[in-house]
């Protein structure tokens, strides 16, 4: 079995799930059809506004979820909880004099290296005068 027969087999699969899937979808759209005809029409009526009360009320209940999650993210996130990293550390390194504090700087009264290199530019003209 090489590479195309396996390509081939997957997308056979993939086709027939798909029309089963759809067959299914109308399976149940027919029988929902005839659920809905055995019915009287007061009684479709009625259901229809139970059906749209209900969707009323998940939205609302939907808007709250949304709002209080964003509460949450927003407002009980206090980062002044959250321990300092450098007074609380466990790394030693943290807690350890700084070595760079008292040194001077290494380029301090050092010529600059591009000073006086003819080299530098094309038409030999000094960057640096």
């Amino acid at each position: 079995m090489g590479l195309k027969d396996l390509i081939n087999n997957i997308r056979e699969r993939k086709r027939e799930k798909k029309q089963k899937f759809i067959e299914a979808e109308e399976d149940m759209r027919i029988q929902e059809m005839l659920e809905e005809r055995k019915k009287s029409a007061n009684e479709r009526e009625l259901e229809k506004f139970m059906k749209k009360e209900r969707e009323e009320k998940i939205k609302l209940e939907l808007d709250k979820m949304r709002k209080k999650e964003a509460r949450d993210i927003n407002f009980n996130h206090n980062p002044l909880d959250v321990p300092n990293v450098i007074s609380h550390a466990k790394w030693e390194i943290l807690k350890e004099k700084n070595m760079f504090k008292n040194n001077s700087n290494m380029f301090f009264n050092n010529e600059f290296i591009f000073k006086n290199n003819p080299n530098l530019l094309k038409n030999n003209m000094r960057l640096l005068r």
